[in-house]
């Protein structure tokens, strides 16, 4: 998910300011079901890793799955609403930018554990 997320972060919303404003609201719609499809599977995938690793005593990556879910529904989906019923030029595309670049944030520390604790499963953590 992290890497999905620079991405995202970096190309695809700067990318959106140069969207024409005519259609916009369609294209928006088909980008999101399209990038759906692909970060979708991604995030139940998280999302399943990190209840295992919880049951196991693990919950810091969870915690920081649920934070990541919550800043989604909570912060992000309203200004992508507000994104497609504006336009390009709403003050939602700053917001939007805001709001995953604190998931951005979330995702690489989890990304970041991930390999950690990875290398501590296989002793390449230990030293």
């Amino acid at each position: 998910m992290a890497a999905v997320s620079w991405l995202i972060l970096l190309c695809t919303y700067p990318d959106f300011a140069r969207w024409r404003p005519e259609g916009f609201a369609a294209a928006h719609d088909a980008y999101t079901r399209r990038v759906g499809r692909i970060v979708g599977p991604l995030l139940i995938l998280q999302l399943l890793g990190h209840l295992w690793a919880a049951s196991v005593g693990n919950w810091f990556g969870l915690v920081l799955v649920a934070a990541c879910w919550a800043l989604t529904a909570l912060w992000s989906v309203p200004c992508h609403r507000r994104l497609r019923d504006e336009g390009p030029d709403s003050e939602g595309l700053a917001s939007l930018v805001r709001s995953h670049a604190w998931r951005t944030v979330l995702w690489t520390l989890l990304a970041l554990l991930s390999v950690v604790g990875a290398a501590d499963l296989t002793g390449l953590g230990s030293g």
